[in-house]
């Protein structure tokens, strides 16, 4: 399984593969200094410091950026130069895809960003943001502690051009090898600090993210809440509507309840006047019948006063 870098093997990674494998992994700027210079990768980026240079007991010349090596021939000798360009570097990875920045690399030590670089190296290239300064020579045995950063165990560069180190007590020595340590206790310490700042910010940014999220969260529900509320005012303007039609209904119903009423009072007066008329036309029918018996006792006693008269009629004329 791949094993990813952590802080608690900083430095060790840093000083035997980080820088050299950032020095090596930039693309040298197209400068005419450059075209014939080397830059050595055990060296890129430590500050450097000069003893007696410019009549100053020591000055900081920046970081080293890259050196020529000059070979030159003195009292029957070959000696060796070294001339040194020197400056502000800050290296920084550039996604492939994305448009990502992250610092891997400034004023001479890591940055917070070192760690994603190396665990995903495929996915950034490198960019060096770099400002000249400065450019010394000095024979190479000058470099007092050429050996010692070469072995990745000093963190800076120490120059003595007057040979000014060479005469004091040895010492001096003694403390510049507790000043390295504690430069090296100081870059470690950066380097946590900005892993920690680092940290931080991701929280904040986790932070922001879910704010984001429980600010969406809130404008759905709110937009819920609207839509819901609308739903709500449709239905009570509906209900509303209902409850007047029901009302209409019920107005209809009480009118044809009452004209219901009505109508079986009419029908009851309707068989009223139906069982006087049955009882009236019974009456008719038996003064009918009356007249009709006395019609036929009228035909005949007048049928019998004819008869009477013509007998009279015939008695008159015999006599």
């Amino acid at each position: 399984m791949e094993s990813f870098v952590t802080k608690d093997d900083f430095t060790e990674v840093f000083n035997k593969f980080i820088r050299k494998t950032v020095a090596q992994s930039l693309t040298k700027p197209q400068t005419e200094y450059e075209t014939s210079a080397f830059r050595q990768p055990e060296l890129y980026g430590l500050p450097v410091f000069v003893i007696g240079y410019g009549g100053r007991p020591i000055s900081y010349l920046g970081q080293y950026i890259a050196h020529k090596v000059i070979k030159a021939k003195l009292n029957g000798r070959i000696e060796t130069r070294w001339r040194i360009l020197t400056g502000f570097v800050r290296v920084i990875a550039k996604h492939v895809e994305d448009d990502i920045y992250i610092e891997v690399f400034a004023n001479g030590v890591p940055s917070a960003g070192v760690a994603e670089w190396l665990n995903n190296r495929d996915k950034y290239i490198l960019i060096e943001d770099r400002k000249e300064l400065n450019e010394i020579e000095c024979r190479e045995e000058d470099i007092i502690n050429l050996s010692g950063v070469m072995k990745y165990e000093d963190p800076v560069i120490l120059i003595d051009v007057t040979g000014l180190l060479k005469e004091l007590p040895t010492d001096i020595f003694a403390r510049y090898t507790e000043l390295v340590t504690v430069y090296k206790s100081l870059q470690n310490q950066i380097y946590e600090m900005e892993q920690i700042i680092d940290d931080l910010k991701v929280e904040v940014e986790t932070t922001k993210a879910e704010n984001r999220v429980l600010r969406t969260q809130v404008h759905r529900l709110n937009t819920r809440i609207m839509s819901v509320a609308g739903a709500l005012m449709h239905y009570k303007s509906e209900l509303l509507k209902m409850k007047e039609l029901m009302q209409f209904h019920l107005e209809r119903l009480e009118a044809v309840k009452e004209g219901k009423q009505r109508i079986e009072a009419v029908i009851n007066d309707f068989y009223d006047i139906l069982d006087t008329y049955e009882s009236t036309v019974a009456e008719v029918a038996e003064k009918f019948a009356q007249l009709e018996k006395i019609g036929e006792e009228t035909e005949r006693t007048v049928s019998e006063l004819k008869k009477a008269k013509k007998v009279e009629k015939k008695e008159g004329e015999k006599e």
